[in-house]
C-alpha cells in the first residue's frame, strides 16, 4: 500500500447559551468517520483563550458521541484521532481527520455528512418525554446524485453466474467478496454489487426479475452477509453501489399475482395487477397507465410484468425501498436497470426522495445526443452508462484498430462528461453464454475475439482510465490484468482527473495521443503506434504494453488517507499554507510532500 499522510479534520464551532455543557457528534451520515474504531475528543475554549481538551467521546447511541465540556467554552473542535491513541493531544499523536470551523448557534450536535470539512449540518440533540437522549434529526446528506468533478473510480463486483464456484474469474458471491475488501479498496472508491433482492430463477440466478424488494437474499447471499460487506467497505473507505431493479417485477403464485414487500419503518406495501402497466404483455387487464418507456420498442420486459411508474402507489413504494436500502441495508447509490424501460424523470423523482451519494442508469443506446436528452429528461439528477462511448470508442475504435474514432466521443462529445459512466466491458455486453465463460466475444464485435486479447483490453481500460467520465472496471477485467490497471488507476488518482476533466487530444494514423488534467497534475495517454514514446520531463511512467502507454504527474491522496496513519512530529503555516510535518519530511493539508 502506498504511504501517504492522513491529516486532520477539524470542526470549529461556537456553543451559545447550551442549558448543559454537554456537546454531541452524529457521525452517521459519513461513515469513514467510524471505521477502524476511531476516537473522538474535543478541544474546547472561549474567544481567544487556549483550549482544552474533553475525556475522550462517549458513545451514546449508533452513531452520536457526546463528551462535556467548560460551561464559558464557546468554541469547539470535533477531533477524530486513531485507536491507538492513549489520549487525545494535538502533537505526537495520530489525528485522522479535521474539518473547517463552523458556528452553530445555539445547536448542540453535528452532523458529519461528507469526508470533507465543510460538509455538515448543526441541530439539536433533544430529550424525549421520558427523559432519555433522542437521536438529533440527521440532515438530507446528498443533495444531488450526481457528485462534482468527481474522482471516483468505480469496480463492477460481478459478472454473469459469478454467483457460481466455478465460475471462471472467481465466484463474487458475498462472503467471497469480503476476503478482498482491502485489495479493492487499495484502488477503488466505490463498489457496484449485483441485485441483492429475492427474485425469480429467470435468466438463471442473476436476480433481474425481483419479486420481493424487502427480501436481501440471494444468490449472492444472505442479508446478514450482505450488511457485514457493506459496512467492510465503509471501514475501508468505498461507498457500495446497489443494482435497483424497479422497471420489473416477478410474480407470487401467477403472473398478475405479487408479493407483500415491506421495509420496516419506511412501510409496507401490497401491489395489485392495477400497479402493473396497462399495456404489458403479461395480460393482467391492469387499469393501470401505459408503459411511459423512453427506449422505442425496447421499453416492454417481456419476461416479467412491467411496473406502472405513473401509479402513486408504485412511486411510493419504490421511495421506501430506495430509503430503506439505504438506511437499513447501508447501500451509498444506485444503478439504476434497464431504464429505458420507465421515464427518467421517475428516476430524478426516487433520487430526490432518498438521496444518494451516486445514481447511474442503464439507458443501452448508442446515440450519443439521446443520451444526453435522457440525462436532461432525469433533470441532470444520474448519470447513465456511456454507451455511445463503448460503441464509438471501443468497438468501433481500439476493437477495430480506428484510433480517430476516440476523438471526442459519446456523452464527452456533448459537454457531458460529467454525466458519463465509461465501461470497456460488463455483465450484459459480456459474452454470458460462452460455455467455457472465457471466449467472451470482446467489445461486442462477435469476430470471436477474447478477454485473452491483452492488446485490446488494456488499450481500452487505459484510455477509459484517462478519460473525464466516472470509469467502471469490469471484474474479469481487473482479476485478468490486475497489475496493469492499478497503474492505470494509480496514474488517475495521483493527476486527479475527474468526471469533468479537459482533454487535449491529438490523433493520427495509426494512433490516439492525449493530455487530460487533473486537480493535482496531467495524466498523458499514448495509444497504438505512440505507445513507444517517452513523455515530457517530469512525468513519471505508470505502465505501458502492447500498443499502450501512461504517464503521470500529481501525488496521489485522498481515499488511502483514510487507511494509513503517521505520526505527526510538528505542525505549523508556510506561506499560508499548513505544513504537516512526519519522520522529518513536509506534507500539506492533501499529504503531498513540500520541497
Amino acid at each position: 500500500m502506498k504511504k501517504v499522510v492522513a491529516i486532520v479534520l477539524v470542526i470549529v464551532s461556537s456553543v451559545v447559551s447550551l442549558s448543559a455543557k454537554t456537546i454531541y457528534l452524529n457521525t452517521g451520515g459519513e461513515a469513514l468517520w467510524n471505521q477502524a474504531g476511531a476516537k473522538f475528543a474535543v478541544w474546547h475554549w472561549q474567544g481567544s483563550t487556549d483550549g482544552t481538551w474533553s475525556a475522550w467521546m462517549t458513545n451514546v447511541s449508533g452513531d452520536v458521541y457526546s463528551a462535556t465540556i467548560s460551561d464559558n467554552s464557546d468554541q469547539v473542535i470535533f477531533v477524530r484521532f486513531a485507536n491507538t491513541v492513549a489520549s487525545p493531544a494535538w502533537d505526537g499523536v495520530t489525528i485522522w481527520n479535521k474539518t473547517d470551523d463552523l458556528t452553530p448557534g445555539s445547536n448542540d450536535c453535528y452532523t458529519i455528512i461528507g469526508w470533507d470539512s465543510d460538509d455538515g449540518l448543526w441541530s439539536t440533540y433533544g430529550s424525549s418525554s421520558g427523559g432519555s437522549s433522542s437521536q438529533p434529526v440527521t440532515p438530507a446528506d446528498y443533495s444531488t446524485a450526481v457528485p462534482s468533478q468527481c474522482e471516483d473510480v468505480m469496480l463492477q463486483g460481478f459478472y454473469w453466474k459469478s454467483y457460481e464456484s466455478g465460475a471462471a474469474y472467481g465466484s463474487t458471491t458475498w462472503s467471497v467478496l469480503a476476503g478482498q475488501v482491502n485489495e479493492i479498496a487499495n484502488s477503488f472508491t466505490m463498489v457496484w454489487l449485483p441485485p441483492s433482492a429475492a427474485a425469480t430463477t429467470f435468466n438463471n440466478a442473476m436476480g433481474y426479475v425481483p419479486n420481493d424488494y424487502g427480501t436481501q437474499a440471494s444468490a449472492w447471499g444472505k442479508t446478514n452477509a450482505l450488511k457485514s460487506l457493506i459496512s467492510s467497505f465503509h471501514n475501508s473507505g468505498v461507498k457500495v453501489i446497489a443494482d435497483i431493479v424497479i422497471n420489473h417485477g416477478g410474480n407470487n403464485t401467477s403472473d398478475c399475482d405479487f408479493k407483500t414487500m415491506s421495509f420496516g419503518s419506511y412501510g409496507s406495501f401490497s401491489p395489485t395487477k392495477d400497479w402493473i402497466t396497462s399495456d404489458d404483455e403479461g395480460g393482467c387487464g391492469s387499469s393501470g397507465g401505459a408503459d411511459d418507456g423512453q427506449n422505442g420498442n425496447d421499453k416492454n420486459y417481456d419476461s416479467a410484468r412491467d411496473w406502472d411508474h405513473t401509479n402513486s402507489q408504485v412511486q411510493n413504494m419504490f421511495k421506501a425501498y430506495l430509503k430503506w436500502m439505504k438506511g437499513e441495508i447501508g447501500y451509498d447509490g444506485w444503478r439504476y436497470d434497464y431504464v429505458g424501460g420507465f421515464h427518467l424523470k421517475h428516476v430524478n423523482d426516487y433520487n430526490t426522495a432518498s438521496k444518494p451519494y451516486f445514481s447511474v442508469g442503464e439507458y443501452w443506446y448508442g446515440d450519443a445526443a439521446v443520451l444526453k436528452t435522457r440525462v436532461d429528461d432525469a433533470s441532470k439528477n444520474t448519470l447513465l452508462f456511456d454507451f455511445a462511448n463503448y460503441y464509438t470508442a471501443f468497438r468501433d475504435g481500439i476493437g477495430a484498430g480506428n484510433y480517430s474514432k476516440l476523438i471526442n466521443p459519446g456523452l464527452r462529445g456533448k459537454g457531458y462528461s460529467k454525466y458519463a459512466v465509461l465501461f470497456v466491458d460488463n455483465h450484459d455486453t459480456f459474452n454470458r453464454y460462452a460455455s467455457d465463460y472465457q471466449v467472451t466475444d470482446f467489445l461486442g464485435k462477435g469476430d470471436g475475439s477474447s478477454i485473452n486479447d491483452a492488446s485490446k483490453v488494456l488499450q481500452a481500460n487505459a484510455y477509459m482510465l484517462a478519460m473525464p467520465g466516472v470509469p467502471c472496471v469490469f471484474y474479469p477485467h481487473w482479476v485478468k490484468y490486475k497489475s496493469e490497471i492499478q497503474k492505470m488507476i494509480t496514474a488517475r488518482r495521483a493527476a486527479g482527473i475527474h468526471s469533468e476533466s479537459a482533454v487535449n487530444e491529438n490523433p493520427g494514423s495509426g494512433y490516439y495521443e492525449a493530455t487530460v488534467t487533473g486537480k493535482r497534475g496531467n495524466v498523458i495517454l499514448y495509444l497504438g503506434s505512440s505507445a513507444t514514446k517517452t513523455a515530457p520531463a517530469g512525468y513519471t511512467k505508470a505502465c505501458s504494453g502492447n500498443g499502450y502507454a501512461v504517464y503521470y504527474t500529481g501525488v496521489w491522496s485522498g481515499v488511502e488517507e483514510t487507511r494509513v496513519t503517521e505520526v505527526a512530529t510538528k505542525k505549523y503555516i508556510r506561506d499560508g499554507q499548513l505544513v504537516i510535518e512526519v519522520n522529518d519530511k513536509a506534507y500539506n493539508i492533501m499529504g503531498q510532500e513540500m520541497k
